[in-house]
């Protein structure tokens, strides 16, 4: 669905989030094929030194105020999570785009509704996991389909240390978006959203049955737990998440055939290197294999504008966010029921092109 004859996506930002000035804004502007015209914020003026700083058009003291703007054809939602169904509805319900970060919904209810407000608007609406784009991801399904497969288990562990992002400031870090728990704050929604989007991908299948028990908690919100995932084609899957502890994110895939680690296993940075994967066939040499760096937002942001220009399908459907918002919320009712078996029936959801 091309935007104008110019053959460019405009895009407009809610938000000032750190995201924004560090990922996805740069992206923008180094995107041949987008432009970014507006950033909003609460604040007139935050709002135009950001947009001055990253180079858009103007600013707005008003999300309403970047909405009613008839030039902006995409709008990125980086809000704190509890608010990104009331702003990506009226995104939406405006005739805009919506590119949302991640968790796409607090709820699958929401989700749902969401999505149900796409359709309606004849709008796409895609959720925002960068890394789902870097061309690792599809080298380790290649991987998986030539030499370690079928793929039997699979293991993710996504933890980091908050309190150390602020120099070991305790009182600091309490302030952080993240704790909150009005605003969605936790690290289901934050690390374990990549963590369920990880176990689904690398399985390929559906969950049934979700298994899971929260191991601590502060300031109201989850930061560390654990569990387990069982598929419909009998993979399993097991998370371990806090972001309470150092550690990063890991990758390991066990299959018939062989075994595959990656570390880093979500985020890339170009002073660390081209991401390796290592492999260990059974029958054959271990070995350590090497892809390419490659920006994740910049990937992320090309592929959201051949979505809207060339009718290219989106990598992230519909039918993707909805059973990752579901295995969420199966998740964090296992706190309490222990086992939750997932929804048997699925409906089809086909994207808005």
């Amino acid at each position: 669905m091309t935007q104008d004859s110019t053959g460019t996506v405009h895009w407009g930002v809610l938000g000032t989030a750190k995201i924004v000035e560090t990922g996805l804004g740069p992206a923008i502007v180094r995107d041949p094929r987008s432009e970014l015209v507006a950033i909003a914020s609460r604040s007139s003026a935050k709002a135009g030194e950001f947009a001055s700083r990253l180079g858009a058009e103007r600013g707005y003291g008003d999300y309403r105020e970047l909405l009613a703007d008839d030039s902006i054809d995409i709008v990125y939602v980086p809000l704190p999570n509890a608010m990104h169904r009331e702003w990506v509805i009226a995104a939406l319900e405006a005739g805009k785009h919506v590119l949302v970060e991640k968790p796409l919904a607090l709820t699958a209810a929401d989700a749902r509704a969401m999505f149900d407000a796409a359709k309606s608007a004849d709008r796409q609406l895609i959720e925002g996991f960068m890394w789902r784009y870097h061309p690792r991801v599809e080298r380790v399904q290649q991987l998986i389909r030539d030499e370690i497969g079928p793929v039997r288990l699979v293991r993710i562990a996504y933890t980091y240390d908050l309190t150390a992002g602020y120099g070991g400031d305790a009182s600091a870090a309490a302030m952080d978006i993240r704790y909150s728990a009005s605003n969605g704050g936790g690290a289901l929604g934050d690390v374990g959203s990549y963590t369920v989007s990880g176990l689904r991908t690398y399985a390929g299948a559906h969950p049934v049955e979700v298994s899971g028990r929260l191991l601590a908690s502060d300031h109201d919100v989850d930061t560390r737990f654990a569990g387990e995932i069982l598929f419909d084609s009998g993979v399993v899957g097991q998370f371990y998440v806090g972001m309470d502890l150092p550690g990063g994110a890991l990758l390991d895939i066990q299959g018939d055939r062989g075994r595959l680690r990656m570390a880093n296993a979500f985020r890339t940075a170009e002073e660390w290197g081209d991401p390796t994967i290592e492999v260990h066939p059974y029958a054959g040499e271990s070995r350590r294999e090497t892809v390419p760096f490659a920006d994740q937002f910049d990937l992320e942001v090309a592929a959201v504008a051949s979505s809207l220009l060339d009718g290219v399908a989106p990598v992230i459907t519909p039918d993707d966010s909805i059973e990752n918002a579901e295995t969420l919320d199966a998740i964090r009712r296992s706190w309490t029921e222990h086992t939750v078996n997932m929804p048997a029936q699925r409906v089809e959801r086909n994207a808005i092109q």
